[in-house]
């Protein structure tokens, strides 16, 4: 599992990646999810809003108290999402920290932790703006 995390693992220049167009997310797959329709994407958008930053505490709860099953669980969840939002790091972040959850090795995912929260805060501020046009 050692490999895994290090693979994750973010150099010391690297917080959030973003797009080539400075953004942490590509709303393309959700526009096409709901062939184009603002309102059900500003909807799914708002929906995600208010469920996911208790979802990244989870996270970060779960490596605090070496729950692997929770971890594992909650990463697992919010791989659909990243999915949606076009934002890839995120879901590899998120398919690697379930994988080492699943060993027991939660310590090993703090730093991969901190990396989706970090992001988690970031995407968070993009669907905002996003909601504002």
């Amino acid at each position: 599992m050692w490999y895994l995390i290090h693979w994750i693992a973010p150099s010391e220049s690297t917080s959030v990646h973003f797009t080539a167009m400075g953004s942490p997310i590509d709303l393309s797959y959700l526009e096409r999810l709901f062939k184009g329709d603002r309102k059900r994407v500003h909807a799914w958008i708002t929906i995600y809003l208010e469920e996911s930053p208790a979802q990244f505490q989870e996270l970060t709860d779960a490596v605090g108290r070496n729950d692997p099953q929770a971890l594992s669980r909650v990463a697992h969840e919010l791989r659909p999402q990243a999915h949606y939002l076009g934002t890839p790091r995120m879901l590899e972040l998120l398919v690697v920290v379930a994988e080492v959850a699943r060993t027991g090795e939660t310590g090993a995912c703090r730093d991969a932790v901190a990396e989706l929260v970090a992001m988690g805060q970031a995407v968070d501020a993009e669907l905002r703006a996003v909601l504002m046009t």
